[in-house]
């Protein structure tokens, strides 16, 4: 039985702190069971529950980070729930620790962009049977992930957390209004973008400019190019 999510409840920093810290705690208990379930051959259930640990690492993300905004602004409040349920946002979010840390901006980030990516498109086929368009033909977990692509996937997992873990015990970062409201802005926007290499592009290029804040390179580059269906790289 389906079941409407019910967010009326009220955010404050004490339990975005709670949550951050048991969301964490659970992510290294679904790595500890994907460990167990790759050492006994089931590589598609271990495949899933790696993924579902960076799913649950990028929700401690994005509590902490939501330590530092309005949270008296019911438009942020509201927007960090919707985060909370949002698989492909919590993923994104996961990795912002490691791209921030990221001493070889352009060598590591695109990579770790194209891992974000797999991991994202990997989540379902893990987990459920399908029908694929090709012959038509049955999918399953076990002929769509590979040995090497669990174990993979589980060290994905780990590296995600090693960087995870000093990111959120740092000072959280207390957000502008300007920030704030692009925060708030359309849902839909943001995973749109970060599904694009172009503006993995301009977010490096902002980087080694000094500027390593992922919200203002969104809102700029929404600005003056996504929303404009314009290219970043054609300035190059």
């Amino acid at each position: 039985m389906s079941t409407i999510k019910n967010r009326n409840y009220s955010l404050t920093t004490a339990l975005l702190r709670q949550y951050c810290d048991a969301a964490l705690i659970n992510a290294q208990n679904l790595l500890n069971e994907a460990t167990l379930l790759l050492q006994n051959n089931h590589f598609a259930r271990a495949y899933f529950l790696a993924v579902a640990a960076v799913e649950e690492i990028g929700k401690s993300v994005q509590a902490f980070d939501g330590m530092g905004r309005n949270l008296k602004d019911s438009a942020v409040s509201t927007k960090l729930k919707l985060q909370f349920e949002n698989h492909t946002q919590k993923i994104t979010a996961a990795f912002i620790p490691w791209l921030i840390a990221s001493p070889n901006l352009r060598n590591e980030i695109m990579s770790i962009v194209n891992l974000q990516i797999d991991v994202k498109h990997g989540r379902e086929p893990s987990m459920y049977t399908d029908i694929h368009f090709d012959g038509p033909r049955i999918t399953t977990p076990e002929s769509a992930v590979r040995p090497e692509a669990a174990n993979n996937c589980i060290r994905l997992a780990e590296a995600v957390l090693s960087y995870t873990i000093p990111y959120i015990t740092a000072k959280p970062k207390i957000t502008t209004r300007t920030q704030d409201e692009f925060f708030a802005m359309k849902p839909s926007i943001f995973p749109k973008m970060a599904n694009t290499e172009d503006f993995w592009w301009y977010y490096i290029s902002r980087m080694e400019s000094g500027d390593k804040a992922i919200e203002n390179a969104v809102t700029e580059y929404n600005k003056k190019y996504f929303s404009k269906n314009i290219k970043f790289k054609a300035d190059l």
